[in-house]
């Protein structure tokens, strides 16, 4: 069930702090697929994972795009745009989930397309951007 990739020092954005929030993030997202085989999509720690992942999420947007308009990267609207959208999924199955209308399969297919996007996708192409003052 699980297609969160593990991190390595390939996957490095060159921004320690950046690079350990991905970490807790696929952590996370892992975590929350090895409950998926034994729990409801709807059932209370599912929901307290999802949870974190959203408070985790949104602490690290807020570094990175402060980090991206630091450096000037070019492209820094469009990573606003791909967070609030991740922020808008991730709080819809969140949502969802509390009224008990939240499907598993929803929540791996959320997890896996959020996880290998925004690390491997969105991030890595602007890691010269990405460095720390």
């Amino acid at each position: 069930m699980t297609g969160i990739p593990k991190w390595l020092p390939i996957a490095s954005v060159g921004n320690p702090k950046l690079d350990e929030q991905h970490i807790v993030l696929l952590e996370l997202g892992r975590s929350l697929l090895a409950l998926l085989e034994t729990h409801s999509a709807n059932s209370l720690p599912v929901r307290d994972i999802l949870s974190d992942i959203v408070n985790q999420f949104q602490e690290h947007i807020v570094l990175e795009e402060q980090t991206l308009e630091v450096n000037a990267c070019p492209t820094l609207d469009e990573h606003r745009v791909e967070h609030q959208n991740s922020i808008n999924r991730f709080a819809k199955l969140l949502g969802d989930a509390s009224q008990g209308q939240c499907e598993s399969s929803t929540v791996v297919e959320v997890i896996n397309d959020w996880t290998n996007h925004h690390i491997f996708e969105n991030d890595l192409p602007v890691t010269r951007y990405m460095r720390s003052h």
